[in-house]
């Protein structure tokens, strides 16, 4: 293959990548994919999301970004183990904020983090989440 054959090849794959990166993270569009740290992972679809942290997991209605590319849902726990308050059933406040390709969740009664009671999930499910009750 020449260099001028691949051009159009070149073009095409360009253009899926600007429209895949234009659709990330815009006001008003819904929070897709996967993102996770040692301590939580956050599973975000068309159909809802899902937070695993330690001995919690709960679910969410679909997560839409408002015009600061911030989120919250009420959802409910879906499991809880060991020493937690949290029951299955009980409600579970969410909120949050894209920063770059990251999401920042505060929850200062689960996790420590960069700040008072806040998170950073990086893209991707690398996280295994021990309940250590």
């Amino acid at each position: 293959m020449n260099d001028t054959s691949r051009l159009p090849l070149l073009l095409v794959l360009l253009g899926v990548a600007a429209i895949a990166c234009s659709d990330s993270f815009r006001p008003g569009s819904l929070l897709l994919g996967t993102w996770s740290s040692g301590d939580a992972t956050l599973a975000a679809t068309p159909m809802g999301a899902t937070l695993s942290i330690p001995c919690i997991s709960a679910r969410f209605d679909p997560l839409r970004l408002d015009d600061s590319l911030t989120f919250r849902s009420t959802g409910v726990v879906t499991q809880a183990g060991g020493l937690v308050t949290a029951r299955v059933g009980d409600p579970f406040f969410l909120r949050g904020r894209v920063v770059g390709n990251r999401l920042v969740i505060p929850y200062p009664w689960i996790v420590p983090g960069p700040g008072p009671g806040a998170d950073t999930l990086d893209p991707g499910d690398a996280a295994i989440h021990v309940c250590n009750a």
